[in-house]
């Protein structure tokens, strides 16, 4: 086929197709001497690759990766499209749910208070931008590296550790594992009776964390799992743990309900959050140097932290306990701190080009009128029994 033929049959324009072709990322089958392109089936296949990809979200650049580097046969190609529109079609439903509230509400009261239209915004943004944060471990890298100046040298992965009772044979469920970084610090201390899954929402996190622990003389399992559906029957694992990612989930009830019904009876869901305090002089900053812009904040895990998960537990669970790690960074110059910051899903988007560079600049002089900065961290661990 030649080009206008394919896009009349595509449903694609011929200027798409030409731009496809300009960047690598659909390259015709052949070109004739004088410089007709000619299309097969073969390219009618990648191209509705393309546009699937095209449809759930994923950038021109991220969609080259996935048809030329990621090595994925055929099936795998199909399998991942397929899940990814699943994926789609549970968020949409989530955000149709939100307004089929939001519309009542306003019927009863004649209103909408401003709660409602927050969790209007709260669910049709975030996925999206948590997906974007944690496509690859950089961001979660360059946290990591301010958190390297606390003072309190008490490592939180081996913290954690120390807080769990694992029983023999216990059956154990990680939601947002991240790296892998709880088992890889603790790989001495894994009792080879423990069946581990490993799972995240985040293919990528998955990739990760399995190359991280490939050397750990432990037969984990990984699997790709939305914490809003767990994909095990009720009364499944003795123990269920999320560090630091709860928050991130859109319906956080839906996702506690769902831990409490794979949790065998006086099984115990460990999760951490941060504390609102926690990182308040640095958000004290952020706010004086770009008032109203959103920089001054915790972000997302305003949505579950130690002041209010307490309270969000105790519908699911008979018994709640928590333990508390206090810790203070203090740091002597700017670029950890605007890397940090510059790091979240808040700042991503406020902190580049010159309003980094003034963000530095206001940092340093900071610094050189006080010596150093001086930040407040304060994290816990809740102890959930069913």
């Amino acid at each position: 086929m030649k080009i206008g033929e394919f896009a009349k049959k595509s449903g694609v324009t011929v200027k798409t197709l030409l731009h496809y072709d300009k960047i690598g990322l659909l390259k015709p089958s052949e070109k004739t001497d004088s410089g007709y392109r000619i299309y097969c089936e073969e390219d009618l296949l990648k191209l509705q690759q393309i546009t699937t990809l095209k449809f759930i979200g994923l950038s021109l650049n991220e969609i080259s990766h996935i048809l030329h580097e990621s090595g994925e046969n055929l099936e795998n190609m199909i399998s991942i499209q397929k899940k990814a529109l699943e994926e789609k079609k549970k968020h949409i439903e989530a955000v149709i749910d939100v307004f089929n509230k939001a519309q009542n509400t306003a019927k009863k009261n004649g209103f909408l208070d401003a709660s409602n239209l927050i969790d209007i915004i709260k669910v049709t943004n975030m996925e999206s931008r948590v997906r974007e944060q944690y496509k690859t471990d950089k961001n979660l890298n360059i946290r990591s590296n301010l958190h390297s100046y606390n003072v309190n040298k008490i490592d939180f992965d081996k913290w954690c550790f120390n807080q769990m009772n694992f029983s023999l044979n216990a059956n154990v469920l990680e939601l947002g594992c991240g790296t892998g970084k709880l088992w890889f610090k603790n790989k001495d201390y894994i009792e080879n009776t423990l069946n581990i899954t490993i799972s995240d929402f985040s293919r990528s996190m998955i990739r990760i964390a399995r190359n991280r622990l490939k050397d750990v003389y432990h037969d984990f399992h990984y699997e790709e799992i939305n914490a809003e559906e767990i994909p095990y029957n009720d009364e499944t694992f003795d123990i269920i743990i999320a560090q630091h990612m709860i928050y991130f989930v859109p319906d956080i009830e839906k996702a506690l309900a769902e831990i409490q019904r794979v949790l065998k009876p006086n099984g115990v869901f460990y999760v951490t959050a941060n504390s609102c305090n926690s990182m308040k002089e640095l958000n004290r900053l952020s706010e004086n140097f770009a008032p109203n812009s959103g920089l001054d904040n915790n972000g997302y895990s305003e949505r579950f932290d130690l002041e209010h998960g307490r309270g969000m537990l105790e519908k699911y669970f008979h018994k709640v306990d928590v333990e508390i790690l206090d810790g203070k960074i203090i740091v002597d110059k700017a670029e950890p701190v605007v890397s940090y910051k510059a790091s979240t899903i808040q700042g991503s988007s406020i902190l580049i080009g010159e309003k980094k560079k003034e963000f530095t600049k206001y940092l340093e002089e900071y610094i050189k009128k006080n010596g150093d900065i001086s930040i407040t961290t304060k994290t816990c661990m809740f102890k959930a029994m069913k």
